[in-house]
């Protein structure tokens, strides 16, 4: 599985992403996990010492070798990429601008505005906003702003034109 992780998934997904994401945005991303020393003694690890027998544990000998500098809650918690906080940002700084999406927006022919908004409304009231409830209503956010843009065309988009520093 490692080796198809390496040669697949790693190489042809999640590395190409990151770079298109991180030169996109001129930031230098470091992968440190895959640097070829750390790399090299890591695989020569045992197997029982990567994945223990009868344990779906991941990053086993990380996990150890950090148990006295991580706390329990982070050190223990599952296996994630970078997740953006979407329930956080429209319960707390986003919920007003994602209010005025959902008031301004005329998708009435597709969708229940008022209960667009008790979504909204509840991420702010929960003591724990849902994940879930969070990604669906980013999805309609982005429907209602896509179609203020194409549809309505109330959305005026301004995309300044691009200056190169150099003239070829």
């Amino acid at each position: 599985m490692q080796y198809v992780d390496l040669f697949t998934w790693l190489r042809g997904d999640i590395l190409v992403k990151a770079d298109k994401m991180t030169m996109a945005n001129s930031l230098e991303l470091r992968v440190p996990f895959l640097d070829t020393e750390v790399f090299d003694l890591a695989r020569t690890l045992p197997l029982d010492q990567r994945v223990p027998r009868g344990s779906d544990a991941t990053k086993y000998a990380l996990r150890r070798a950090m148990e006295q500098i991580v706390p329990p809650a982070i050190l223990h918690r599952r296996k994630l990429g970078f997740p953006v906080p979407t329930a956080e940002f429209l319960a707390g700084p986003l919920h007003e601008w994602a209010h005025q999406v959902i008031a301004d927006s005329g998708t009435d022919e597709w969708l229940d505005r008022g209960r667009v908004a008790a979504m909204l409304t509840s991420l702010r009231t929960a003591e724990v906003p849902s994940k879930r409830v969070a990604r669906q209503l980013w999805e309609v956010l982005v429907f209602m702003i896509w179609h203020g843009i194409f549809v309505e065309e109330r959305i005026v988009v301004d995309v300044p034109e691009t200056v190169y520093p150099v003239k070829l």
